[in-house]
């Protein structure tokens, strides 16, 4: 299980309460997928087909086709899913091929392109698609691998790119399909928790770890953005080296500011929401 997979199985948990409320947005999507892929409507949703819904709505087959491609586990030629496909990018213009080293020549001739995999077929795209699908282009998370996440497949460096993507699609994809304001509501820490939380992860004013998951995530995240200014407008460096008094992954943590909604950014500047 790596932070991928358990984000799937977090959405599963949030969409069983949903369902079990009766929640008229959640049960719509739910009806949408399950006939898609043919599956049988239960008289109860329980939490084995949540996780099914969570990760069709991901891109994948069911939850053991998304377990085996985000747990680093498939292998060449496999079905990668539409991960990396969606909505959002529909409109942009890619060049697709059957070959991987077609594909790759491609991308070999065209040094400001990315290979990307789709289903067992393959996509070379631009850096405006990563950005409509809210992952980054860049060569921080793209050089090691050569800007070829089937290359990369199981890395260091497709991880996080998968992270940003599975981010993304919570914000993009699933808060526009679900009753997003109910899955706030469920997020929400009571003081109690919080202190908890706070005591596990922070040590000498520095985080320990970040929270795997996301509900605890949330209590360090407030509690980080609450000591920036409101109205005041920051560039990257500055949220950089903000960040980098409390944790070396600072990366992450002013992704995570964006992707819920607790600063915004625009021509390089970052605030507080």
């Amino acid at each position: 299980m790596n932070a991928l997979t358990t984000e799937i199985k977090t959405r599963a948990r949030l969409l069983q309460k949903l369902l079990e409320t009766r929640n008229t947005a959640a049960s719509k999507r739910a009806l949408i997928l399950s006939r898609q892929r043919n599956w049988e409507i239960p008289d109860s949703w329980q939490l084995k087909h949540c996780m099914n819904l969570a990760a069709a709505d991901a891109g994948f087959q069911n939850w053991e086709h998304a377990r085996l491609v985000l747990g680093g586990e498939a292998k060449p030629g496999d079905d990668m899913g539409d991960f990396w496909h969606g909505a959002e990018v529909t409109s942009f213009f890619n060049h697709w091929y059957a070959s991987y080293a077609e594909a790759q020549a491609q991308l070999h001739a065209h040094e400001t392109d990315y290979l990307l995999p789709y289903r067992r077929q393959y996509l070379i795209v631009t850096s405006d698609y990563l950005q409509a699908m809210g992952v980054s282009a860049s060569p921080e998370f793209w050089s090691a691998i050569g800007r070829d996440l089937v290359l990369g497949y199981g890395s260091a460096s497709w991880l996080n790119l998968a992270q940003q993507r599975l981010q993304a699609s919570r914000t993009e994809r699933f808060k526009a399909n679900w009753d997003a304001s109910q899955i706030m509501l469920d997020l929400q820490s009571t003081e109690v928790e919080a202190e908890r939380v706070m005591k596990s992860f922070v040590r000498d004013g520095r985080l320990v770890s970040i929270p795997e998951q996301r509900k605890k995530r949330l209590v360090i995240l407030r509690w980080l953005v609450g000591q920036l200014q409101f109205e005041r407008r920051y560039v990257e460096a500055d949220i950089n080296s903000f960040l980098l008094q409390f944790h070396s992954d600072f990366a992450t943590l002013r992704r995570e500011f964006i992707m819920n909604g607790l600063m915004e950014r625009a021509d390089g500047e970052y605030w507080r929401v």
